[in-house]
């Protein structure tokens, strides 16, 4: 194809652009966007029609005091959409290929990108205060002069999909946030503790083999040792170091502790089940707090969900049952998910991606339709 050809081509998707309906703009909008994140695609052709985004390094003011944020303009001025985007326990490299590549190609769409980089991030665990950083964040964001307040919304990849949808529950935004968008998060924090610990995935009949990523098993193992406190903690520190205990040591912990060292110990489903009434309460206050299940009567934005079946990380029926609480809440929810292909489309690396071609231009086709009902719901 020679270059006048291509700036034809150029030209004409631009006026279509500009004079469809918000219908067909969407759609265009949407089908720009996948080539745009994913690597397999080598041609770029939103890159074509959009200016390069402006990204800048922020602070905003939060209930923690300063908090850093990269955020992503679309090209030229205006008022635009926007979305606070929470990678939860990603290390806060923001150079990172993929989170770049998502950030622009949104912005290339018309729409502002927040991403910010809290403790969760540095600490490498899951920070409960953090949460209503990101309802400062949505604040700040929703009062820029190139966004459109009536036009925010808030998304995230696994646990800061989850962390996000929280701060949506929040009696201070809540009835603001026009719609939320989470990839792979967990729904019940509790389940995915019982998943974790039992290395099942579960619905309400049927009980499945599933193997957690290490970083999954570390990081809910450590969230479990370090609610133990005390002298259970301690313990529990002892004998993951040596990988056994004594009876003394067994006899030394609390109730709670001894949950917790079941949990650590590979137990079946139901004993899992039974472990996990058992907990202390520091440590059930805080798998509460950070459970998207634990207010759902506050959850009032529209909600679109993605995941991969195939998920080491968190069980894709997280979000199966995610969907189906909203559509008990009587809102609305668009649920999508993946086959071997999370790999593609997800900050988190996976070496076991192995789709064909017909199976990737499937999930593809999936993942335009996702977005379509994102850039419908924002546009």
């Amino acid at each position: 194809m020679n270059k006048s050809i291509k700036i034809f081509l150029v030209i004409l998707i631009i006026l279509g652009i500009l004079i469809a309906t918000p219908q067909v703009r969407n759609s265009i909008k949407a089908a720009l966007f996948i080539p745009q994140i994913l690597p397999a695609i080598p041609v770029k052709p939103l890159e074509y029609v959009s200016g390069t985004p402006i990204r800048e390094e922020i602070t905003f003011t939060s209930s923690q005091g300063i908090s850093e944020a990269d955020i992503y303009f679309p090209s030229g001025d205006g008022m635009h959409a926007a979305v606070v985007f929470f990678m939860g326990i990603v290390p806060p490299d923001r150079e990172e290929e993929r989170i770049v590549a998502l950030a622009e190609g949104l912005a290339r769409t018309g729409m502002v990108v927040l991403i910010p980089w809290l403790d969760t991030q540095t600490e490498n665990r899951l920070i409960v205060t953090d949460i209503e950083v990101l309802v400062d964040a949505f604040q700040h964001l929703q009062n820029h002069e190139r966004v459109d307040r009536e036009r925010v919304g808030m998304g995230g990849i696994c646990t800061g999909a989850s962390m996000a949808v929280v701060a949506a529950q929040s009696h201070r935004i809540n009835e603001e946030v026009a719609f939320i968008n989470s990839f792979a998060g967990y729904f019940d924090a509790f389940d995915l503790v019982k998943s974790t610990a039992a290395s099942s995935r579960f619905d309400d009949s049927e009980t499945y083999e599933w193997s957690p990523d290490s970083l999954t098993k570390s990081l809910v193992n450590s969230h479990l040792i370090e609610g133990a406190g005390g002298v259970d903690e301690q313990i529990l520190n002892g004998i993951v170091e040596t990988g056994s205990w004594n009876q003394s040591e067994y006899d030394s912990l609390t109730l709670g502790g001894k949950a917790v060292l079941t949990l650590l110990s590979n137990p079946t489903l139901p004993e899992a089940n039974e472990a996990i009434r058992n907990l202390n309460d520091e440590t059930y206050h805080f798998l509460s707090a950070v459970s998207p299940s634990t207010n759902m009567d506050m959850l009032k934005a529209d909600v679109l969900l993605m995941h991969d079946l195939h998920d080491k990380l968190v069980p894709a029926e997280e979000s199966r049952r995610f969907a189906n609480a909203v559509v008990k809440n009587g809102k609305n929810v668009y649920h999508t998910e993946f086959s071997l292909f999370q790999n593609a489309v997800q900050v988190h690396k996976d070496e076991t991606e192995n789709s064909g071609t017909l199976n990737f231009i499937k999930q593809a086709f999936k993942l335009y339709k996702h977005m379509y009902k994102v850039m419908s719901l924002s546009g």
